[in-house]
């Protein structure tokens, strides 16, 4: 037998192609492969989501969802779902393909479509484009057999689709649904690409991975039992309540959730500005991070406490309280924390006030919560009033202006 070169070999069919681009019908070659637990999953799942508030049952759920199939977490925005999918992707060795869903979504956006482009010589011509679906899938097949010749490489790469149900599902899928609804290896027609380049079979491997806002449901599409079947959904929330016997205090290791989350909050403020004042210079940042924890601890963990009690006593409003309830997230309170920091420390040669700089940050990142169709202006009027110090200034009347200025629900006449 005449010695062949690697080239010739993939032409050949002895071997499967490095990149499936130009030669998509062969991802079947390598489709039946199912996805590989890493050996070491629990300790790198451990690592990957070290610093998150995310409890132990929904982590074994996730990922005990993904060994199955495809997944969709959802819950309130700022309730950590996208940290988790990164998470989760570390843990399992694989690199991700995100996009955002839209309302405008077609197939022509899943699966592909013919566009007109410019070649470099200013000529037209009629270009297959991929949709994000099949761009994602020829991404895995590609990094199925590079994980073939190098482990440590990803061993495939998913499909991220940001708000899901921002998207009319049932139209852009299309075929789609046979596939996603069943184990045998159907292939999908994709009608945009050349003759002998049509047939794609979605690897064993592949996952779609998707996000669902559960609480903005007036701005979002409403999602058919068609894709719920095929999707296993796991819930985020905002970490159980805080024991009333408990103070605030700085302690990443607490047993109670709410106490690891307030930690997490004044940790990644203190980096995240760290970070943007040294961006050329680790060690300054570093050493910088360091400082800023030790300022926070020491100066104004009483002051963000407050901003907690605050949030607290919203997230966990009961139907018929005096308070509005909003599911305010992780995200939306770090942002807090972060901007009251970066004030305190622009401010302090001025000698600027930091209970009216807290103020100031709840006011402008907290505040546009609250224009919710899902508040009456009665309820945040009294809630606006009972705010005590330092909320009691620029954050009231935030809340206040949003609650006569029609920015709230509107019973149906």
């Amino acid at each position: 037998m005449p010695n062949l070169n690697e080239s010739e070999l993939v032409e050949q069919g002895g071997i499967p192609p490095i990149d499936f681009h130009g030669s998509i019908e062969r991802l079947r070659e390598i489709a039946e492969y199912d996805l590989e637990v890493p050996a070491d999953f629990n300790e790198r799942l451990s690592d990957a989501v070290k610093g998150l508030v995310i409890p132990e049952h929904v982590l074994r759920a996730a990922s005990a969802a993904l060994r199955v199939g495809h997944v969709v977490l959802q819950g309130p925005p700022g309730t950590g779902k996208s940290s988790l999918v990164r998470a989760l992707a570390e843990a399992f060795n694989v690199s991700t393909f995100a996009v955002t869903a839209h309302e405008d979504w077609t197939t022509y956006d899943v699966i592909g479509r013919l566009e007109l482009r410019l070649t470099e010589d200013r000529k037209e011509e009629i270009t297959p484009v991929n949709g994000a679906l099949t761009e994602a899938v020829i991404r895995c097949g590609n990094h199925i057999v590079q994980h073939f010749d190098e482990p440590s490489s990803p061993q495939a790469e998913w499909l991220i689709i940001d708000e899901l149900n921002r998207a009319h599902l049932d139209k852009a899928f299309g075929e789609l649904f046979s596939v996603l609804g069943t184990d045998d290896l159907v292939p999908i027609n994709l009608p945009h690409q050349q003759d002998g380049n049509r047939e794609l079979v979605i690897p064993r491997r592949f996952r779609i991975v998707a996000t669902l806002n559960s609480y903005d449901k007036q701005f979002v599409q409403s999602l058919s039992q068609a894709i719920r079947r095929r999707f296993t959904f796991i819930s985020l929330d905002s970490p159980a309540r805080r024991p009333k016997d408990i103070p605030w205090v700085y302690d990443p290791e607490h047993q109670a959730p709410a106490i690891r989350e307030f930690s997490y909050v004044i940790q990644r403020a203190a980096a995240r500005v760290a970070r943007r004042e040294h961006s050329m210079d680790h060690k300054g940042a570093d050493e910088t991070e360091v400082h800023l924890l030790g300022q926070l601890k020491s100066l104004h963990v009483g002051r963000i406490g407050l901003l907690f009690d605050v949030v607290e006593a919203v997230r966990y409003a009961e139907d018929g309280s005096e308070i509005p309830h909003l599911p305010i997230g992780t995200a939306q309170l770090l942002d807090t924390v972060e901007l009251f920091l970066t004030r305190n420390i622009q401010d302090a040669s001025a000698g600027g006030d930091p209970d009216q700089q807290i103020d100031w940050a709840a006011a402008v990142k907290l505040g546009s919560l609250f224009e919710s169709d899902l508040l009456g202006p009665e309820q945040l009027t009294r809630f606006a009033q009972s705010l005590s110090s330092p909320f009691s200034g620029q954050f009231r009347r935030e809340l206040l202006t949003i609650a006569s200025s029609g920015m709230h629900f509107v019973p149906n006449q």
